[in-house]
């Protein structure tokens, strides 16, 4: 079999689902969990007297928490199959390489992601009831701020939902999502939008090249490196201009990096598919390659 087949991918994703849908499950559950007693603790230890702050420090601790979990699933693509038995099974199901690797990469970057946001939204709503109940059971007025925003007026109260703002976190500048719809903003160049984009997508390649050959904390071996890279680089190469503190677009590195960066994630893409084609069941201790074979 050498030619891409659609329901094959299906079905190899489903066995991957399968597999992993009760640790999924369990932290999906954990997560919203401790997302709703921080929630609970952050008005305890910092009470905040206008609800407006208190659900964007939810939305931007939320977008830590997604982006933290994004790239830990990601660097974790392949330990569902670290173990011989799964890796037995999971390399002797009908499908080529290709459609294999894609299951394995769909599920950490689409459908874990998908579960952790559900897992933001579940700790927020129980945080929202929390607060709606211990107002009905106190019997006090409600207290309420008015907040406007592109012109329109909205009435924030301490049950409120914060994932209008967790939205406006993490959807790129160009777009701003308000509980009375989507906005554009002019704020940023297209420039800006495209840099994040490629600069997401480059992170995500890195993540996943590093997932797929460590066998052994590969999320904190990848995250060093990903950092002596950027601290390398960064202090030298000034992507973004900024006229009177906002933000307007990028630099002429800027530009060169977003035609550098698609070649190099490419390139991560590459490797970590050529690693995974030579998946081997008894393998290196700390990676998946072993170049000397080669």
């Amino acid at each position: 079999m050498n030619s891409f087949s659609f329901n094959r991918f299906c079905k190899t994703l489903r066995w991957v689902l399968a597999v992993n849908y009760r640790s999924l499950l369990m932290w999906t559950v954990g997560s919203a969990l401790c997302i709703f007693l921080y929630e609970i603790l952050l008005q305890m230890i910092f009470p905040y007297h206008d609800p407006f702050f208190m659900l964007w420090s939810i939305a931007s601790v939320g977008e830590l928490f997604l982006v933290m979990a994004t790239v830990i699933f990601v660097c974790s693509v392949v330990s569902s199959i670290n173990d011989k038995r799964r890796r037995t099974t999971f390399l002797m199901l009908p499908g080529t390489n290709l459609e294999k690797y894609l299951s394995l990469v769909f599920y950490v970057t689409v459908i874990c992601v998908l579960f952790m946001f559900l897992a933001f939204v579940a700790g927020d709503t129980l945080r929202m009831a929390w607060f709606w109940g211990s107002h009905v059971l106190s019997g006090e007025e409600a207290y309420s701020t008015v907040h406007e925003f592109n012109g329109v007026e909205e009435t924030y109260y301490f049950w409120s939902s914060a994932v209008h703002f967790l939205l406006s976190e993490l959807i790129p500048r160009l777009l701003t999502v308000w509980s009375s719809g989507i906005y554009w903003t002019w704020e940023n160049e297209w420039s800006v939008f495209i840099f994040h984009v490629v600069l997401a997508v480059w992170v995500h390649s890195v993540y996943t090249l590093g997932g797929t050959l460590l066998r052994k904390y590969s999320f904190a071996i990848t995250s060093v490196v990903l950092l002596a890279v950027i601290f390398l680089f960064s202090r030298h190469l000034p992507v973004y201009y900024w006229v009177k503190d906002i933000l307007r677009g990028i630099t002429s590195i800027g530009v060169v990096l977003c035609f550098v960066l698609p070649i190099f994630s490419i390139v991560n893409y590459w490797a970590s598919f050529r690693i995974f084609k030579h998946f081997q069941l008894i393998t290196n201790k700390w990676t998946n390659y072993d170049i000397h074979q080669r």
